[in-house]
């Protein structure tokens, strides 16, 4: 009898501790590779970052303490955002070496958003990345929102490591996207 009750014992250990999930924080460091015409010709380019977001906590992890097994930032998710679109800037020929009218970008971070759904021993993370980048050259401007959603199935829960991937590439693709833009690039040759 005694077996029983300590195998009975253990597994009730492991499927509580399976249900607390401990909250985590991740490192966003988005890398962003733009190909295509290099539009900017040499133009000066500044860029300032923005976060609008509601709340600076990405969601939950999930698990029976849903409000406390939060996932956040662990760094100042500005400063990666700028580190990734002056890098993108400089790959599309922004370096300030011709004497075109400078241009400014405001990029604005809207959303970022982490949710976890759990069903049949499956978790379901679905990520949300949302950007607006503002364009003036002169007082003319050009906006464009440039979003990425993302689903990934898992048979266990993601470490910080691997949220940290999923979460980078969200953001980089969402960025590609906007300084790929080809109304960007013609409003810049237009201006």
């Amino acid at each position: 009898m005694k077996p029983i009750l300590k195998t009975l014992g253990l597994s009730l250990s492991l499927f509580i501790s399976a249900c607390a999930v401990s909250p985590q924080s991740v490192v966003v460091q988005p890398l962003v590779n733009v190909s295509g015409a290099l539009y900017g010709q040499g133009r000066a380019l500044t860029i300032s970052v923005e976060d609008h977001r509601a709340n600076t906590a990405l969601g939950s992890l999930g698990g029976i303490y849903e409000a406390s097994s939060t996932i956040t930032l662990s760094n100042d998710i500005n400063a990666a955002l700028l580190v990734a679109a002056n890098a993108a800037s400089l790959q599309l020929g922004f370096d300030g070496s011709s004497s075109a009218t400078p241009a400014h970008v405001t990029l604005v971070l809207e959303q970022l958003t982490y949710d976890t759904q759990t069903s049949n021993l499956i978790h379901t993370i679905s990520l949300d990345a949302k950007i607006t980048l503002i364009t003036d050259v002169n007082g003319s401007n050009h906006i464009g929102h440039y979003r990425t959603q993302r689903s990934h199935k898992f048979p266990r829960l993601p470490d910080a490591q691997k949220n940290a991937e999923i979460i980078n590439e969200v953001l980089s693709t969402s960025l590609e996207r906007g300084f790929s833009d080809i109304s960007l690039a013609k409003f810049l040759a237009h201006n």
